[in-house]
């Protein structure tokens, strides 16, 4: 199961290669992201070669989260499809909440009794920090999933009637809302009073996976968002050094943020560009890598910080590569992790009751 399809069954609608290679993508930048951010954030901690790196791969990899949502949006929103509640909650929701409880669980015995940095307390104590946030720091991205999901019947009642202008309409609110609004709020510390509430968050990138994919764009149009994507990436890149170097108050909140007004330039471009790459049509090895790593991207999310913590964590086998660049290092400690994510994936899956839980 696909990260994005974790949410969705698309086995009726035809076979996209693009979305496989966005997904495995999205998928190799998120474990690269996981592995560069420590280090991106100390600047003036670590020799100045390995921060550059750090910041480097930090930047390039700011786009992974928000193109998991966005292919979200593009293989579920559908004019032609009547969502129904039941189905949300018994084909969607349960593909989410039941790894999400159930991870969460073993994350935390895990930490408790093997890492020792989850305190003893009763069982209330965590059920309210579950309540509260992750139990374990990458489950962010259920717990808002999760929100989205809520309303995907909603929204995909406004794609079945609206018109082409009306869905930009939602974008460009939405753009000015996040990426404007609230840059600005963070910057300055200030507080926008206009209510957009329903405009905020990630719903944005869903809404703009489905315009991306059913409407149709010039070529001049498509160079332009190429072009804009590419700047896009250097500014994500270049940002995280500046804001760092210049001590800039608010630099972690901006750097973590993915909401940010370069993002949606940056996954529109590279998700047009994939769309309309001529893939040859020919079967290939590294084609077969990425249809593979894209479906058992939803495992392999779930799973690769804990490959990260048994290889590289402090009293376990805790590898290290001495002097070595973290140029080479991060890409190291990523291929390491998914290649033991998708191996540990393909085995639990022959449980079948863990099989549901991937």
């Amino acid at each position: 199961m696909s990260l994005t399809a974790a949410t969705g069954n698309t086995q009726s609608k035809p076979h996209l290669f693009y979305a496989d290679f966005l997904r495995a993508l999205a998928t190799v930048a998120v474990i690269t992201l996981h592995n560069a951010a420590d280090p991106a954030a100390q600047y003036g901690h670590i020799p100045q070669n390995d921060w550059l790196s750090a910041a480097f791969y930090n930047g390039l990899c700011r786009f992974c989260v928000p193109m998991f949502v966005l292919l979200s949006g593009s293989l579920l929103l559908n004019p032609a499809k009547d969502v129904t509640i039941k189905e949300l909650f018994t084909k969607r929701l349960s593909k989410l909440v039941i790894p999400l409880v159930f991870w969460s669980a073993f994350y935390m015995v895990f930490y408790h009794y093997f890492d020792k940095t989850y305190p003893s307390a009763s069982f209330v104590y965590y059920l309210k920090a579950f309540y509260s946030v992750p139990l374990v720091f990458h489950f962010w991205f259920l717990y808002m999933m999760t929100g989205i999901y809520l309303a995907y019947p909603i929204i995909n009642l406004f794609i079945r009637s609206a018109t082409e202008s009306q869905v930009l309409y939602f974008i460009a609110i939405w753009f000015i809302a996040n990426c404007v609004l609230g840059i600005i709020d963070i910057s300055f510390e200030t507080a926008n009073n206009i209510e957009l509430h329903v405009f905020t968050g990630y719903i944005g990138y869903f809404v703009l996976g489905y315009y991306l994919k059913n409407f149709s764009f010039s070529k001049k149009t498509l160079y332009t968002l190429y072009t804009l994507s590419v700047i896009a990436f250097i500014t994500s890149i270049a940002g995280i050094i500046l804001l760092q170097v210049y001590h800039f108050k608010h630099a972690t909140d901006l750097i973590e943020s993915d909401l940010t007004p370069e993002i949606p330039f940056a996954i529109a471009g590279l998700f047009l560009f994939m769309k309309n790459y001529p893939f040859d049509t020919k079967q290939q090895w590294w084609k077969i890598l990425v249809n593979n790593i894209s479906k058992e991207s939803y495992g392999i999310y779930i799973l690769h910080v804990l490959c990260m913590q048994l290889v590289f964590g402090k009293g376990f086998l805790n590898t290290s590569f001495g002097t070595l660049s973290l140029l080479w290092v991060i890409p190291i400690k990523m291929l390491t992790a998914l290649s033991l994510a998708f191996i540990l994936v393909k085995i639990l899956k022959r449980i079948p009751l863990l099989k549901l839980t991937l």
